[in-house]
């Protein structure tokens, strides 16, 4: 199955559980923070390396900051290239997060591209998209208002599979360009197999998860497209000494791209 710059960009949003869920450093209190932790996963397609994911965490009992850098490289960055760094920070509220700030700036799919949201009045809106999305169908300001970006969507998640040792619960996600439901449920501890590609093996807890598009289509998307059809996967979870329980690795099946792996990788790699 081929990599296309189209299909690539698609598959972003399952990527994107690798770039959120490593754990934080107690007490943490800004992005930047040179003793915050930093978790390095890549992203495999077809056993080559397509994507390298750097995360950067900042972590209260009143909330989070996180930074992450996603890079193409390798073969296949010859084909599609990437560069994106996305920020966003929000609170811990009694039923999940509340997002405050969301901005992702870079190179994807032909173009540098900015995108802001501005949560204010408790509703989501785009505060800044350059360049403009013509080519897809708009996305009414009522379907958008719940969203949240991926980075809290998945924050939430963390601190769910954290307090409680499992994952069940869905999120209506923003990504920029399309508007996603992401939704995750408990399977519960299994042995995960041996990967030459990292160290962790053994016990661990298995969410599945499902990324369905709902809105933000391209126009040329007819009712059979690739982006219409669902993205369904699996995340483990270990306890990562001196971390706490983190996503080690993910696994998924794309309708373009095909099977997908992404694997948190030690510290030299």
């Amino acid at each position: 199955m081929g990599l296309t710059r189209k299909g690539f960009a698609r598959g972003l949003a399952a990527l994107a559980l690798a770039a959120t869920l490593g754990a934080p450093v107690p007490g943490a209190r800004a992005a930047d923070d040179p003793a915050q932790i930093v978790h390095v996963y890549g992203v495999y397609n077809h056993g080559f390396r397509a994507l390298t994911i750097a995360a950067r965490y900042a972590v209260t009992p009143d909330g989070y900051a996180v930074r992450s850098t996603t890079r193409s490289g390798g073969l296949l960055g010859l084909l599609v290239r990437m560069n994106i760094t996305a920020q966003a920070t929000g609170r811990f509220v009694p039923d999940g997060v509340q997002p405050l700030t969301f901005d992702s700036a870079g190179y994807s799919r032909g173009a540098d591209r900015h995108v802001v949201l501005d949560y204010s009045g408790g509703q989501t809106r785009i505060a800044l998209q350059t360049p403009p999305e013509p080519s897809r169908d708009p996305i009414p300001a009522t379907d958008l208002a719940p969203a949240m970006d991926s980075l809290s969507a998945l924050m939430r998640l963390q601190q769910t599979v954290r307090a409680h040792h499992q994952c069940d619960g869905s999120a209506t996600v923003f990504d920029g360009a399309r508007l996603l439901r992401m939704s995750a449920h408990t399977i519960g501890t299994q042995d995960m197999d041996a990967d030459s590609r990292q160290p962790y093996k053994g016990p661990a807890l298995r969410c599945d998860f499902n990324d369905l598009q709902i809105a933000g289509f391209r126009k040329s998307d007819g009712p059979d497209a690739a982006a219409r059809k669902p993205v369904n996967g699996s995340v483990w979870f270990q306890d990562v000494p001196g971390d706490g329980l983190t996503i080690v690795r993910i696994a998924f099946d794309h309708p373009k791209l095909g099977h997908m792996t992404v694997l948190l990788l030690p510290d030299a790699a």
